[in-house]
């Protein structure tokens, strides 16, 4: 279903990772194959507004940036992407354009796509960590 790269062993508990990749698959019905790529970037990590995550549609591939994040954070950007995928699967994701810095301000639809991702994905990651404590 997804293939786990680059990851930053010293960030993330793998088994916690693959857990909560398994837990959304499910409970998102993912039906697509898609990567996830860990990036180390220290240069990023020291800008304050620095890039988070990203997902690309033509590839299907979630980018996670990872560098000095707590695990949690990187979790819900984690989620946040994978709910792109998931409009991506149903067709919605229509990028328009994505290119420019103010696309989720300016495009309507492109709105509503990150409104769906920020509160599907950090719901989800609250309902697996909240299932997690709670076993």
């Amino acid at each position: 279903m997804y293939k786990i790269k680059n990851l930053a062993e010293k960030t993330l508990n793998k088994k916690l990772l693959e857990e909560f990749l398994d837990f959304a698959n499910k409970k998102l019905e993912v039906d697509k194959p898609y990567s996830v790529y860990f990036v180390d970037d220290k240069s990023n990590a020291t800008d304050p507004l620095g890039k988070t995550a990203m997902y690309n549609p033509t590839s299907n591939s979630v980018y996670v940036y990872a560098t000095n994040r707590h695990p949690k954070d990187i979790c819900r950007s984690f989620a946040h992407e994978l709910i792109h995928h998931v409009q991506n699967e149903r067709g919605d994701l229509e990028l328009g354009d994505a290119s420019s810095p103010t696309y989720a301000q300016d495009d309507k639809h492109m709105r509503k796509m990150e409104m769906e991702a920020y509160l599907k994905g950090n719901m989800l990651f609250r309902d697996w960590e909240d299932k997690v404590k709670n076993q």
